[in-house]
């Protein structure tokens, strides 16, 4: 009798680590493993008093076209499938209800729904700094944010999951931008 509630604190303690373990390995095999798609970035820079120095990171595409026949309602799960231009910046090109055979794809919610075209929620939107870096971050973001070349998200993305990887501004690291300009 005495060994079924240690069983069960056994499992309980179990349980509490493998949770977020799961979670790591699975953020660790998209970054290792997942496809890098470039996304071109629109957005300000806030701070969090709660969670911290961010930058907000918004895609600039903010609709994707339905497919004819398909219905969407808000909140929905959909499947975004990505085409890469030839300026090397991936695009949705369509949504679907089930994950694509093939190609590079997302998992994303609906927003509105009008006529053809869908607005997607995004599966990342910040982007963390260390607090000792971030004034020097907020500066340079304001300063590229509305340049001619923009600010790039590279994302890994891997069976539809997405980690957001860096940022990059004319093909150079966020990290060692930052890093020259703080020396």
């Amino acid at each position: 009798m005495k060994t079924l509630p240690l069983i069960i604190f056994g499992i309980a303690v179990l349980a509490q680590w493998a949770a977020p373990l799961s979670q790591i390995w699975t953020h660790e095999q998209v970054l290792a493993k997942g496809t890098l798609i470039k996304l071109k970035c629109s957005a300000p820079d806030p701070y969090d008093p709660l969670r911290g120095r961010y930058l907000a990171v918004r895609p600039t595409q903010s609709e994707a076209p339905v497919p004819a026949g398909v219905k969407l309602t808000r909140g929905m799960q959909v499947y975004a499938l990505f085409t890469t231009g030839a300026d090397g910046f991936a695009t949705i090109s369509s949504l679907s209800l089930t994950p694509p055979a093939s190609g590079d794809y997302l998992r994303l919610k609906t927003g509105y729904v009008y006529n053809d075209k869908a607005s997607i929620e995004w599966p990342f939107d910040r982007f963390y700094v260390n607090e000792k870096l971030a004034p020097e971050a907020d500066k340079w973001f304001a300063e590229n944010i509305r340049s001619a070349q923009g600010i790039t998200a590279e994302v890994r993305v891997l069976n539809g999951r997405a980690v957001l990887q860096d940022l990059s501004l004319d093909g150079k690291p966020f990290r060692e931008i930052l890093k020259a300009r703080v020396k």
